[in-house]
């Protein structure tokens, strides 16, 4: 066996790990081009799902979070039932959803939750249910304020959060919904929801907040070379320049 097949070997052996037909078996090959299924197994699961240094389930919430922010959704359906296979809660895949929505659109969470309702119904599974605490607006303010300053510290209160930026006012939108709501909704870890974010900034190349995001996820735990995996994650699904361009910050901002 070369080099190459047995790396394609691998990366088959990755995709049916998540759940994927194996598109090389003559009876269920539904390739697009010849060779295209090959190039898949060596390129996405014999390379970048194989890299060490982040966990399986934290590529797949990358994954998910770069396929929702550029709204590639036949594939996201395909990763929801990936993500389902490998035992991620489906509570916590709708709040990957809603948590990139906050970055890239309110819309997108309406297309891509429409997209797990539909794989959950496809398999016979209930549609999740969450006992969810409303909290009122001066507490919602308070716990806005707290997340943001434990998430950015002293960074919090600067660039167009700073007083006098011309988006402030807004910003008080953000920290009231944002920081205040959707970054303290249950069913997934302030470390998953960073992962969320910086996949999500990756994806769309937003580097003003990729500064920002990828000095802050050390303080919700995230490692630097775990960091550098979430950025490099997302490359077969929003890009490789954009990746490489984000791990150039990263590489900066994480020195």
């Amino acid at each position: 066996m070369t080099a190459r097949e047995d790396l394609r070997q691998n990366g088959a052996d990755n995709s049916r790990r998540l759940g994927f037909a194996d598109q090389t078996d003559p009876e269920l090959a539904t390739e697009l081009a010849p060779g295209f299924a090959n190039l898949t197994d060596e390129l996405v699961f014999g390379r970048v799902w194989s890299r060490p240094g982040l966990a399986l389930e934290d590529r797949m919430i990358a994954t998910l979070s770069a396929l929702t922010s550029k709204q590639y959704l036949p594939q996201l359906a395909e990763f929801v039932g990936a993500a389902l296979h490998i035992g991620l809660d489906a509570r916590l895949i709708q709040e990957v959803m809603i948590h990139c929505a906050m970055y890239v659109g309110m819309p997108t969470a309406v297309n891509s939750l429409a997209v797990v309702r539909t794989v959950l119904q496809e398999k016979g599974m209930p549609q999740p249910v969450a006992d969810l605490y409303e909290a009122d607006l001066d507490e919602l303010l308070a716990n806005g304020q707290k997340t943001m300053r434990s998430l950015h510290a002293e960074r919090s209160e600067g660039g167009y959060a700073a007083p006098d930026a011309a988006a402030r006012g807004l910003y008080g939108t953000a920290i009231d919904y944002l920081y205040g709501e959707v970054w303290n909704r249950p069913g997934i870890s302030h470390r998953q929801r960073m992962i969320c974010s910086i996949a999500a900034f990756t994806a769309t190349q937003l580097e003003t907040q990729q500064r920002k995001f990828f000095r802050s996820a050390t303080n919700v735990g995230l490692s630097r070379t775990e960091i550098l995996e979430v950025i490099a994650q997302t490359s077969p699904y929003s890009g490789f320049p954009q990746a490489f361009n984000a791990l150039a910050i990263a590489e900066e901002i994480l020195a």
